[in-house]
């Protein structure tokens, strides 16, 4: 887990996004210097806590957009995990086109599914030599993309109704429990 990182695209393009917060008021919501938010907006790195601040600020402004940009990017730069594409393509295509990615990146790893699916067998049973490991390493990744795709619809939906991420995981979390997927 990394406590520094440079968040300025994100910040600058939630504060372009955001209706209700500009960097002054992020500063006074996130209880930080309009100097601190200026910095981390060009580059200077910023700290976890002072990231999550920010993050707050925007809940509390009830900016979801902003507030997915966010979190989706410091899940990665903080965290390492995943986060929704935020590449070009995903700020020119509509939910409707990033579902031709979808089910294009979808086709790739179904390529390499039979063979994924033998070899996971067969791991259980001897070890895997290095081709094979590669193999399973290739179709892992072919899933990341599909994956990654399959996020932006979800934070593209979620911006048409104007939900952040947190909600929709809070609502689904019941069923999910009650599914045996998640502890809760």
């Amino acid at each position: 887990m990394r406590n520094k990182a440079d968040i300025s695209y994100v910040l600058k393009k939630s504060l372009r996004n955001s209706t209700k917060l500009n960097q002054k008021g992020l500063a006074a919501k996130a209880k930080v210097a309009n100097a601190t938010v200026s910095d981390n907006s060009n580059g200077r790195v910023a700290t976890f806590d002072k990231a999550v601040n920010y993050a707050k600020a925007f809940e509390e402004a009830d900016e979801n957009i902003a507030l997915n940009d966010l979190t989706s990017d410091f899940s990665y730069s903080y965290l390492g995990f995943l986060k929704s594409m935020d590449g070009p393509l995903a700020d020119i295509c509509t939910t409707s086109e990033l579902d031709i990615f979808q089910k294009m990146e979808s086709e790739e790893r179904k390529e390499r599914k039979n063979r994924a699916e033998l070899l996971i067998v067969h791991s259980k049973i001897r070890s895997l030599d290095s081709v094979e490991r590669n193999e399973l390493k290739q179709y892992v990744l072919e899933f990341l993309d599909e994956i990654i795709v399959e996020l932006a619809i979800v934070f593209s939906i979620l911006k048409i109704i104007g939900m952040s991420i947190q909600e929709a995981m809070s609502l689904k979390m019941p069923e999910w429990v009650a599914k045996k997927y998640m502890r809760g």
